[in-house]
């Protein structure tokens, strides 16, 4: 005795196909468009707090060392903390026409009354097989002057964040791009029995 009718089986199948076709596309397509690497520069996230690096870098002359702190000498640039910005804040705080506060400042002091961090959102964000270490980039040890010594200036690889109003990607940091900057010649600040700037080698970024 044939419980379902034909044209339910049918109904079934076609049901099943639509979804394994959806999942073997969707899975593959999402992976590749949530890939940090394949996020192309210009890319600019709205933050929970309008932050002008172009205010506080270009016109207020801030070192980038002063908010992201070790970005020098260790692996991760850190991101600043309130701390860092009620260093400034718990005595400068920005009004409008009306002498009120504005809406960031605003913010920026609830999160603060309630001890809560500001979750800002990654600009700057490399795939998790990739090794990088910010400190390598930026500075370096210098045994003769003994003290730490810039190799890079930040702007090679963030651009001209004193220009920037919002904060975005300047290159695509894929790996070509990375590889540009290694091949080239050696440098002053290159470290010693390189033939070129950076290494080359396959180890030296995935490990």
């Amino acid at each position: 005795m044939q419980i379902f009718t034909p044209s339910f089986d049918r109904r079934v199948y076609i049901f099943l196909l639509v979804i394994l076709a959806t999942t073997a596309v969707g899975i593959p397509f999402a992976l590749y468009a949530l890939w940090p690497g394949n996020v192309e520069a210009g890319y600019a996230p709205k933050q929970p707090i309008d932050y002008s690096h172009k205010l506080h870098v270009g016109e207020l002359g801030m070192d980038c060392l002063y908010c992201h702190t070790g970005a020098d000498r260790n692996a991760v640039a850190q991101v600043p903390s309130l701390a860092t910005c009620m260093k400034c804040h718990s005595e400068v705080q920005t009004t409008d026409s009306k002498g009120e506060l504005t809406a960031n400042m605003q913010k920026l002091l609830e999160h603060w009354d309630a001890q809560e961090p500001i979750r800002w959102v990654n600009v700057h964000n490399l795939s998790d097989f990739v090794y990088f270490d910010h400190g390598r980039h930026v500075g370096y040890w210098d045994p003769e002057k003994q003290r730490q010594v810039k190799r890079m200036e930040c702007q090679e690889c963030h651009g001209p964040v004193e220009e920037m109003e919002v904060m975005s990607r300047h290159a695509s940091l894929k790996m070509g791009w990375c590889l540009d900057c290694h091949k080239q010649e050696p440098q002053p600040d290159t470290s010693p029995g390189l033939a070129t700037r950076g290494p080359l080698h396959c180890s030296a970024c995935h490990r």
